[in-house]
């Protein structure tokens, strides 16, 4: 029997849809990428699933267009099977930019845990359910900082798990759950000082992974990143996953609006290489600089662990974008993207620059993380807030100098992922 046919939406996602291709691959699942200019052209009809990863969901929608949305909402209707992980669960809520899908919305930031990573255990509504099928207890899955379900009453959605208890490696911020819990004589006084919600207690009994239909189509959205490398029961769920959700490919629609999958390939110059190269050395050299001033540790193979009052899931973004073209371009001689040599010879001057800039701002944000608390986004340090408003625009969304070189980086990784 064929294998069900995943479109992987990739706009917005950067290193989410990167570490989902490369999860969603690496499991032997039948993955291609697709663009929200694709879906607009009618590509779905030749899927029967669209799994959407990580990211701003509202960034998701805006590339979409509302055309883009309507094929979405379409393709679902008539039998197509939608499947979101933590941003691409909340682009399916019925909220502002939503593509509604479920009549479920979003916890206010007020009243939700806003900064949680790492493991933490399930509880399922369902054991008999097929996403559990050859998985053991504890059912311990990850997130990456994640949303919060609100479901409405009579709302139809049917809740598959819950969260249930930290995990082994759960932080709440840079926090180690298990940590504070056996000596920093509770969470009351952390709150205090962080300003937010940390106690894991109010995650107990939360939805973490709901489903619902959609006309003739299936909607299962998951908080929980079930394509984390090195998640053997998250991976394990994701391929029983896309088994319930087209357990019989639709192949009466193969090849409606489908990419020819035949691209041109143009060659990959010397000096792009060496600019990959330069790139990814100078990438290395940043992360030992926060290393050494004591702002992060590689926390795994793939994201930092940062002290609170800097970014670092940005950085280990960037990290990750770089490493993925100097390897790509280090295997290819070509590429469909004639101009993909020029790109990355232009990101290399912006790149270095970003960091050595990046390394001034951190500086600044170690010596105001003295004189008092500081987040990402709130502080009394003047200089600070004019640097962060520079290089990432302030706010909690991608912004500034930070988002125009990661757009740039993500078009020559989509070209050298498509030959």
């Amino acid at each position: 029997m064929p294998k069900p046919r995943i479109a992987l939406l990739w706009d917005e996602s950067f290193g989410w849809a990167l570490m989902a291709y490369k999860s969603f691959n690496g499991l032997g699942l039948d993955t291609g990428i697709v663009t929200s200019e694709d879906i607009r052209g009618g590509i779905l009809g030749s899927y029967d699933i669209i799994a959407v990863p990580g990211g701003w969901a509202s960034d998701k929608t805006l590339r979409l267009g509302r055309e883009g949305a309507d094929a979405v909402r379409a393709f679902v209707r008539g039998g197509g099977s939608y499947l979101g992980l933590c941003g691409g669960a909340g682009l399916a809520l019925d909220v502002a930019g939503g593509l509604a899908l479920t009549h479920a919305s979003r916890v206010p930031t007020a009243h939700r845990v806003p900064s949680f990573s790492g493991e933490i255990v399930l509880r399922p509504e369902n054991s008999y359910h097929p996403i559990w099928k050859g998985i053991r207890k504890p059912y311990t899955f990850h997130a990456w900082w994640p949303g919060q379900f609100h479901l409405g009453a009579g709302s139809g959605i049917t809740v598959v798990a819950r969260y249930e208890r930290p995990g082994p490696d759960l932080c709440l911020a840079d926090l180690p759950a298990g940590d504070v819990a056996k000596y920093g004589q509770g969470w009351e006084g952390w709150e205090d000082a962080y300003g937010i919600n940390l106690d894991p207690e109010r995650l107990a009994g939360e939805p973490a992974i709901i489903e619902t239909e959609f006309g003739s189509g299936k909607v299962f959205l998951s908080y929980l990143h079930l394509e984390t490398p090195g998640s053997k029961k998250g991976n394990s769920a994701l391929v029983n996953l896309v088994g319930y959700l087209a357990p019989e490919p639709k192949g009466a629609m193969a090849g409606k609006g489908a990419a020819s999958g035949i691209y041109n390939a143009y060659p990959i110059s010397g000096e792009a290489v060496a600019a990959a190269a330069a790139m990814m050395n100078a990438a290395r050299e940043f992360v030992e600089f926060g290393e050494r001033n004591f702002l992060w540790h590689w926390r795994n193979s793939w994201v930092l662990q940062w002290r609170r009052g800097v970014r670092g899931v940005e950085y280990s973004m960037l990290y990750g974008m770089v490493g993925e073209i100097y390897a790509n371009l280090k295997m290819l001689n070509a590429c469909p993207d004639e101009n993909v040599s020029d790109k990355v010879v232009a990101a290399r001057g912006r790149v270095l620059k970003f960091f050595e800039d990046a390394k001034g701002l951190l500086m600044k944000e170690r010596f105001a993380l003295m004189n008092g608390s500081m987040s990402t986004i709130k502080t009394g340090d003047a200089e600070v807030a004019k640097e962060r408003e520079r290089l990432f625009s302030g706010g909690k969304r991608l912004g500034g100098e930070f988002k125009e070189i990661l757009d740039l980086l993500d078009e020559i990784v989509l070209a050298t992922l498509r030959l």
